[in-house]
């Protein structure tokens, strides 16, 4: 809404009713009724900054009358425009080595009234080159080195448009300008040069080589030229171009015996630079002595040992130079290395008693080079030198020594702990590594025989003051833990079933020791070791979605790193697994492609194993914004999704759960309880079966007493039977056996078992009547008759056979009746048979046969 415009119309009615209109095609609309001014669009007051327009008032009149007036509008300004950059690209020559130098200023338009620009490099070296942020005016940091890079760019833009359209940022190319800043320097510095007397003229005596490092010419051109030093110029010339030095007079002319050449290096630049360098130059003059009285080394060879802790400046070996007295301190002499001492680890001079002493120049390192091999000649007039021995070999062996200390090498989570709290670590430090421990954690049910962790130690000598042995000491070292001496590794020897929990965590120190056999000479260096007991409260589970096991491993480092600067607490890997979910039906699921590291993490200030529980782990890894940074950095480190951290995935399972709440203290009174109810249970067993034995035993008694059984009569005789001779024999045979009784409805549907597993029919109880047998005792008892018992008889006819039951109203004078004969007559075919006459048992016994044969049992022979 812009305002609104009033008119009175003094009539009544409709006369009086005012309606309002503006010209079409403005920006704004007026409310016909109200008079209201509201705009249709967005203005720009860059465009257009005020609008004058006449709004026209009509009554409701059929002969309406009208009034007008004129409405002007001012835009206000607003800041709604970004700066803009009109040049592309600026261009600067800077000389090189000006610190704090003005380069250019770049320029951006604001459209806007109010203008508002902050000027900033977005690209290009900042620490060679500032802005100012108001004025866009930019200088050097410090001094530019063209031989470096001769040509740097800086991208420029605004705060206020941070933009990637065009004209938001302008290039700045800033050229170098090549400086003579950099003098000659030699490349090859001469050795002392011996010349004899007679060299011809022109003889070159070295060939000396300078470079100049200036980027362009001429700064890097180089010139040479001897200056100074008495009579050098007068002997010697060099060669301006090519550094060639040259005799250029006879040297017979001098008694002098050496000089020194200064050989000037300069470049043509401007300014002018330059180096200078010396060439020692010995004459030898020709002399006639006799060799054995030449000068010479006593020995073609020496060896020599130092230990490698010997000082600089210390002497190692006088070599004695025979005849050097004979011939007086008038004759110059001197000794040289010419080979084998490229490092400058040795230096020479001449005793006062005219001898060649070899001294220590530098360090020596028995770990990094054992042996040095150098060869030394004698310098002196020509002939005063025996040739044949004026050159030695010298052998220095170093000797090692005990002169380091083991040094622990502590793990990454160590290593990283430190470089968080100070920037670096220095092993050399002995502040910094009285702060190092060595961390480990294994769970409290480990078995005996666990590897806990790895001490690692090393020593930089050699050889037995190189070998390391280990020791633990400390609260409980030798009662849970042992060590390998050899190689460090800490394993458990008791388990932790039993452990009061004020001796956790475990704190221990852990000793290196080198040179082990020797009871001197040796340095032993310990640290302290915390041992925590992982339980599963202090187990953490952090979730990388889509890499497998395999290759978050090759990523533990960059995890840990990531963790331990996020939350300030130190942290250890206890496995990697595939990742486990909890599916929608509540079982516990695998994915193979992703991963859960269980971690664990533990108090710096305490070295004490946190649980899930205690408030930094909340604060610092479960809070959501601490666990979204995590996740985040890791991420971004191993290019694989983290995207959680929580607690082990469980399923809660009754009886699972009842069996692990016997735990700890509970589990032994739990497992005497139920032995408790097992005896209890078996006691009352026990009675219950001797009670219902005891009740089955009576009830059989009375019920056999009360059921007795038939016992019949074995037959007394049997009657011979007569057949004819063609026809064929039989046998008839009485089977005596003995059933239980136990229903009378059962008996015509008995079936005899006549095996041995039955008890109550035996084939001992068959009786055979043959010719051995007298039928008469037949007349006695059953020989297993009893009131318990009844019998049955047993008929074969044919093949088929039938036991049939005799009836419960039989007795015993009715069974098994004799015929009236007295004896039985002896079977003609065979004296063991006997046969009696067929006789029908059907009215004797009850049993109705039929058609079939009434002979009772017949057995084929």
């Amino acid at each position: 809404s812009v305002g609104y415009v009033k008119a009175v119309d003094a009539d009544e009615g409709i006369n009086a009713l005012v309606t309002y209109s503006i010209p079409t095609g403005l920006p704004f609309d007026i409310d016909n009724g109200t008079g209201e001014i509201r705009t249709n669009r967005p203005l720009d007051y860059e465009t257009q900054k005020g609008y004058q327009f006449v709004v026209t008032a009509k009554d409701g009149a059929p002969d309406p009358r009208i009034a007008t007036a004129t409405v002007a509008i001012e835009v206000e300004d607003i800041e709604d425009e970004v700066p803009i950059f009109k040049d592309e690209k600026y261009e600067a020559l800077i000389p090189e080595n000006m610190a704090d130098h003005y380069v250019t200023t770049v320029e951006a338009f604001d459209p806007d009234t109010i203008k508002k620009i902050t000027y900033v490099i977005h690209q290009g070296p900042t620490d060679l080159f500032r802005i100012d942020e108001k004025t866009g005016a930019i200088y050097t940091t410090r001094g530019l080195d063209y031989e470096k890079d001769d040509q740097h760019v800086l991208v420029i833009g605004t705060l206020e448009n941070m933009s990637n359209q065009k004209n938001s940022t302008t290039k700045v190319v800033i050229d170098v300008e090549d400086r003579n800043d950099i003098p000659p320097v030699f490349t090859i510095i001469p050795h002392p040069i011996s010349l004899e007397d007679d060299v011809a003229i022109g003889t070159t005596v070295t060939t000396l080589v300078a470079t100049d490092s200036d980027g362009t010419s001429p700064g890097n051109k180089v010139r040479y030229e001897i200056i100074g030093r008495g009579k050098a110029t007068k002997y010697f010339r060099i060669d301006p171009d090519t550094g060639v030095l040259r005799v250029t007079n006879d040297l017979k002319k001098e008694v002098d015996t050496e000089y020194q050449v200064d050989v000037r290096a300069y470049d043509l630049g401007e300014p002018q630079l330059s180096s200078v360098i010396t060439v020692e130059v010995f004459i030898q003059h020709v002399a006639t002595v006799a060799p054995e009285v030449g000068l010479r080394f006593a020995d073609t060879s020496y060896a020599i040992q130092i230990p490698e802790n010997a000082t600089i400046g210390q002497k190692v070996k006088t070599l004695t130079i025979v005849n050097a007295q004979t011939h007086g301190t008038t004759i110059p002499l001197k000794c040289q290395i010419i080979s084998g001492n490229s490092e400058g680890r040795f230096m020479l001079n001449i005793t006062e008693d005219r001898n060649c002493a070899i001294y220590l120049n530098n360090t020596l390192d028995y770990e990094s080079q054992e042996q040095y091999v150098f060869d030394v000649e004698i310098m002196s007039l020509q002939g005063f030198i025996n040739k044949d021995f004026a050159i030695t070999q010298v052998t220095v062996n170093v000797q090692d020594i005990n002169d380091n200390k083991p040094a622990f090498l502590y793990p990454f989570e160590v290593e990283s702990r430190l470089q968080a709290h100070n920037g670096s670590v220095n092993r050399t430090d002995e502040a910094e590594e009285a702060k190092k421990k060595y961390y480990a954690a294994i769970p409290i049910d480990s078995p005996i025989n666990t590897a806990v962790t790895q001490i690692k130690a090393e020593d930089m000598d050699s050889g037995k003051f190189g070998k390391i042995v280990y020791d633990l000491a400390g609260n409980f070292s030798d009662e849970f833990f042992t060590i390998d001496p050899t190689n460090g590794i800490i394993r458990t020897k008791k388990t932790f079933d039993y452990i009061n929990q004020e001796h956790l965590p475990f704190r221990l120190s852990a000793l290196a020791r080198d040179n082990p056999n020797s009871t001197k000479e040796f340095h032993q260096i310990s640290t302290p070791l915390i041992v925590n007991l992982i339980t599963p409260q202090n187990r953490l589970v952090l979730v990388v979605g889509d890499a497998t096991p395999n290759s978050v491993q090759k990523k533990i480092d960059e995890i840990l790193r990531v963790v331990q600067d996020q939350s300030g607490l130190i942290a250890g890997i206890e496995k990697l697994g595939s990742r486990e979910y909890i599916s929608v039906n509540g079982t516990l699921e695998t994915d193979q492609e992703g991963t859960d590291v269980w971690f664990y993490v533990i108090d710096p200030e305490t070295d004490e194993i946190l649980p899930r529980n205690h408030s930094l782990v909340k604060r610092m890894l479960l809070d959501k914004s601490s666990m979204d940074n995590i996740t985040f950095d890791i991420t971004a480190q191993i290019k694989k999704t983290a995207f959680n951290i929580h607690e082990p995935l469980v399923v809660t399972k009754i009886k699972t759960a009842s069996i692990a709440s016997f735990n700890g203290e509970v589990f032994p009174y739990a497992l005497i309880i139920i032995a408790c109810i097992i005896f209890v249970l078996g006691s009352v067993g026990i009675i219950y079966i001797c009670v219902s034995w005891s009740r089955y035993k009576t009830y059989k008694d009375q019920y056999s007493n009360s059921r007795p059984y038939v016992v019949p009569a074995s037959p007394t005789r049997y009657d011979t039977v007569y057949v004819e001779p063609n026809l064929k024999e039989y046998e008839t045979q009485v089977l005596q056996m003995v059933v239980p009784v136990d229903d009378q409805e059962d008996y015509n549907d008995l079936q005899i078992d006549f095996s041995n597993k039955n008890h109550a029919f035996s084939l001992e109880n068959v009786s055979y009547i043959g010719k051995e047998t007298n039928l008469k005792n037949y007349d006695k008892a059953s020989p297993i008759s009893s009131e318990s018992t009844t019998t049955a008889r047993a008929s074969s006819v044919g093949d088929n056979h039938h036991i049939k039951n005799t009836n419960n109203t039989l007795r015993k004078d009715m069974i098994y009746r004799s015929s009236d004969d007295d004896d039985m007559n002896t079977s003609p075919s065979n004296e063991n048979v006997m046969f009696k006459e067929k006789k029908d048992y059907n009215m004797h016994l009850g049993y109705s046969y039929g058609d079939r044969s009434p002979i009772e049992t017949t057995t084929e022979l």
